[in-house]
């Protein structure tokens, strides 16, 4: 039965095949202009709205001008750049990879970020001091972290009292939520239809194939496909009500919405109203919640 899964699973996948961009998949072969252009696609995504249009509606989130903002998971830097300039906070970028650290460091310098900078860690050990943070951002990278309830009880630690947590991400069953697009396949919730296990051995037997010597990060202890704790929307709540954070706010954003970059060029004002319907029904939400956007804060002690 295993095996007829096996060979569905991989037909499946193969439905709408995507492969890994090749100046993204080995850095230390890439000249410094070629290995920024990551870090200037996420400035200039920042700047056209990017994560903080999320949390436009929420006040005082901008409050920090004298104060420390964490960017957990930075990425390339780009967003930190423009975090730093939106915000008017010293922001400090916590990336897990060293090299990709080094690429938004020279990035900065060379957009004159004097007020930013990159540190190497982990989320379930932020190399800084207790109550140290004043906010902390943290977008698309929840669903990566190894421990999510060690991260959690990480950014409860750092924040000052009185400090906000701003996470958006999208939950495990959404339409792209394997993040498989990046490197094998676009087809939609083939990790709904498909055991994990099933799907890693499909997965796997494509890229021996395909013969193009990528390969994802190794399985982690606890991931459920690769880099991925496979997080829902059930989950996510069940680990705030262990957390020791308050929950300022919590919104469900449905696939089609007025944050969608094509809700204009798709005309989805039309259907839009029925995927809003769809996150408030317990299980149907899991796989048409489009990002779970939420406001967590420290109580002043």
């Amino acid at each position: 039965m295993k095996s007829v899964l096996h060979g569905i699973a991989k037909a499946f996948l193969g439905l709408f095949p995507a492969y890994p961009s090749s100046e993204y998949v080995a850095l230390e072969q890439q000249s410094p202009d070629l290995a920024m252009k990551r870090s200037q696609e996420e400035f200039d995504d920042e700047q056209a709205g990017g994560f903080l249009k999320f949390f436009e509606s929420v006040d005082g989130y901008a409050d920090v001008t004298s104060g420390t903002v964490l960017d957990l998971g930075c990425g390339f830097g780009g967003r930190t750049i423009e975090f730093e300039r939106r915000l008017k906070a010293h922001t400090i970028g916590l990336e897990i990879n060293q090299r990709v650290g080094a690429i938004a460091h020279r990035f900065a310098e060379s957009n004159g970020a004097a007020n930013v900078s990159f540190v190497t860690g982990v989320g379930n050990a932020i190399p800084f001091t207790s109550n140290s943070v004043d906010l902390i951002l943290c977008y698309d990278v929840m669903e990566h972290v190894q421990d999510p309830d060690g991260c959690m009880a990480e950014c409860w630690r750092v924040l000052k009292p009185g400090g906000r947590c701003l996470l958006v991400f999208p939950p495990y069953f959404h339409p792209t939520g394997a993040h498989l697009e990046g490197y094998v396949s676009r087809t939609p919730w083939t990790h709904l239809l498909f055991p994990s296990s099933v799907l890693l051995g499909a997965i796997d037997e494509i890229l021996r194939e395909r013969g193009d010597g990528y390969r994802p990060q190794p399985l982690r202890p606890g991931d459920r496909l690769y880099f991925l704790n496979g997080i829902t929307i059930s989950s996510f709540r069940r680990m705030l009500g262990r957390s020791r954070f308050q929950v300022d706010s919590m919104e469900l954003l449905p696939l089609f919405s007025r944050l969608n970059r094509r809700y204009e060029a798709w005309k989805m004002r039309y259907y839009a109203w029925l995927f809003r319907l769809l996150t408030r029904v317990p299980v149907a939400q899991e796989c048409f919640t489009h990002r779970i956007v939420a406001v967590l804060s420290k109580p002043d002690l």
